[in-house]
């Protein structure tokens, strides 16, 4: 539409004349104020031509109207805390110092770009950025931190003199086989420097430019074995007895987790020894596992060993409100990670060392004795009807064979569903015939086609029942087996793993699905199950923009599997159109929830006809008259 401006009534005589001379002296003073603004910023820049502005310091510092060379040698003279030696280590054990320069642990002043951004100020940024930072220093003052380098080299080179000095590795008690005798050369305690914790001690001073004087933290390492008799003679038989192998009571399938087996170097690594006091007071020694490290190991068995569970699939019984079991529910299990390991220490020491995995079976909340009471399914919430007339047989087949991967689903509250979750592989081994499906945006013969009959039905009735829709994508260009019922822009394609159709079940309660195919009727109809939460859902649209005409010129292309002297159309042509649908929710007392749109792109699209050898195309006679 365009809109035509209507005429004046008033020309450009007496009263435009006044008005002009109305605005005239703010005008000329703006400009004034404008020039005099300009004249003073100009002179201000001028004095400080190569010099740090007004106000600018560094520190304690001030720099204002300093050179570079200037500002250099003054914060030379002020910042010398780098190269002073005020860090003082200690050893408290062997009362050994070290007397340290912070910048021989890494900590450098950069004088170069500390004054940099000195004199940077009031100079980078957009005009109205420097004219602030001016004013801004001139007025209140502008201090700016030292720039500091910290070299992580250099200080790891300086702890690295350090640790060279005081560590040195424990000792273990050697094990020496003499024929059947074993005799033990006692261990050596070592000890360690805590380098993350001197770390952390030195940030604190070297950042407020301060002296310390700090005790190193040096760890003690005992030996993980002793010379004693006994525990050489517990380690032997642990060590020297059957290998340890961890196996699952109940494999599942011949894939399953096969044994595995300890390697006896691993084994070897998580033995400890301890001294503890008997209650005599006399000390001796104890035989263990490392604990964090056996769990560790065991840790990576768990996600091989982890089935999730699956849900029993149900029907709603309209006339018992209640649900009818379908298929019952199968357990999950997981590693009980606590419960191996017990087993472990408790065998480890006995000549038995075929340690099971502890499973816990994980029972879903779905299982097959749940009640349509306990999870909130009660009622129909939603349904909607497509229809493929038209189809072809082995469409046809493909829509049903998918859509029984549906049929009796339950979503829990707050999950998301995943079309591509339950729809699975799509082969010829799955059950699935070979039709015509969209890829690229071209029809072409594979396996599947119909699929997306199933996922469009699915999103219209997840549409009006009000779930968020949080994937879903339109076809390449409009088909007619969607456009009856909902009309253009309801469709929604998938190609598994890429493309998917995805809702959440955003209510407190469980959500069953169900789905029928009616060969008769040439339809499909979803049904959503669950508690009514009196939600209202409004729809606007279709609505078409950007519409192009659908091609004039028909496609022809050669199809070498077609029988000789044949033609089928694949597809129809149709126009193209951007189009939105608008959705908005509204719960039961009116209130907006969820407003949303969802647009389709669709290209215009010809006429396509294959045909087959021996035909000289195009020859529209072949068509078929259905077509």
């Amino acid at each position: 539409m365009q809109a035509v401006r209507p005429f004046s009534r008033f020309g450009n005589g007496r009263f435009s004349s006044n008005l002009g001379y109305f605005f005239l002296p703010p005008i000329v003073a703006i400009v004034l104020v404008v020039l005099l603004l300009a004249v003073i910023v100009t002179g201000y820049q001028g004095r400080h031509t190569n010099r740090v502005f007004t106000g600018v310091a560094v520190g304690h510092i001030d720099l204002s109207g300093m050179t570079r060379e200037e500002a250099k040698a003054a914060l030379s003279e002020a910042f010398t805390y780098t190269e002073q030696p005020v860090l003082m280590l200690k050893d408290p054990a062997t009362g050994q110092q070290w007397l340290k320069t912070p910048a021989e642990l890494g900590l450098r002043f950069d004088l170069d770009q500390t004054v940099t951004a000195a004199y940077q100020v009031g100079r980078s940024g957009n005009p109205f950025r420097r004219l602030q930072e001016m004013f801004t220093s001139w007025y209140y003052g502008r201090s700016l931190g030292p720039v500091l380098v910290f070299d992580e080299n250099q200080f790891n080179a300086a702890i690295a003199s350090l640790t060279a000095e005081i560590n040195h590795p424990p000792a273990n008690a050697t094990l020496v086989f003499d024929g059947q005798n074993a005799n033990y050369i006692p261990g050596q305690t070592g000890r360690v420097l805590d380098v993350a914790e001197l770390r952390q001690r030195l940030l604190d001073p070297i950042s407020q430019f301060q002296p310390a004087e700090i005790d190193l933290l040096v760890h003690e390492i005992k030996p993980a074995v002793y010379d004693e008799t006994a525990v050489a003679a517990q380690i032997q038989n642990i060590l020297k007895g059957e290998p340890v192998t961890f196996y699952l009571q109940e494999p599942l399938d011949d894939l399953d987790l096969q044994p595995i087996e300890l390697p006896a170097e691993t084994l070897k690594s998580w033995l400890r020894v301890e001294m503890i006091t008997n209650p005599d007071g006399t000390n001796s020694y104890h035989v263990f596992l490392d604990e964090n490290a056996a769990r560790e190991w065991l840790s990576q068995y768990a996600p091989i060993i982890h089935r999730d569970p699956v849900n029993a699939r149900f029907y709603f019984d309209d006339d018992t409100r209640e649900l009818v079991l379908v298929a019952p529910h199968i357990n999950g299990r997981e590693l009980d990670i606590e419960a191996t390991l017990n087993r472990l220490q408790q065998q480890i020491g006995t000549p038995d060392h075929a340690i099971p995995f502890v499973i816990r079976e994980i029972t879903p909340t779905v299982h097959a004795d749940a009640t349509a009471a306990e999870l909130g399914i009660t009622e129909l919430i939603s349904e909607k009807t497509t229809w493929f007339r038209g189809s072809t047989d082995a469409r046809k087949h493909n829509i049903a064979r998918a859509a029984a991967n549906f049929y009796g689903i339950v979503i829990a509250p707050g999950e998301e569903f995943s079309f591509n979750k339950y729809l699975g592989t799509i082969s010829e081994a799955d059950g699935y015939a070979e039709g015509l499906i969209i890829v690229g945006g071209r029809t072409i013969r594979g396996i599947g086609g119909g699929v997306c009959q199933v996922s469009t039905t699915m999103f219209q009735t997840a549409f009006w029942a009000g779930f968020p829709i949080t994937e879903r994508w339109e076809h390449g260009y409009m088909l007619g087996y969607y456009n009856d019922g909902e009309g253009p822009g309801m469709d929604a394609t998938v190609f598994s793993p890429i493309v998917d159709f995805r809702f959440i079940n955003n209510t407190p309660y469980h959500l069953l699905i169900e789905n029928y195919y009616n060969e008769e009727e040439e339809s499909l109809t979803f049904k959503f199950y669950s508690t009514s939460l009196g939600r209202t859902v409004v729809k606007e649209g279709p609505i078409f923009e950007d519409i192009v005409p659908a091609p004039t010129e028909d496609v022809w292309q050669f199809d070498e599997t077609l029988e000789p002297g044949t033609v089928e159309q694949i597809d129809w042509a149709t126009e193209g159109a951007r189009v939105t649908v608008n959705r908005t929710v509204y719960n039961a007392n009116g209130d907006l929830i969820l407003q949303d749109s969802f647009v389709s792109n669709y290209i215009p699209w010809p006429n396509v006809f294959n045909y087959g050898p021996g035909v000289n195309a195009p020859d529209y006679s072949l068509v078929p008259d259905d077509h």
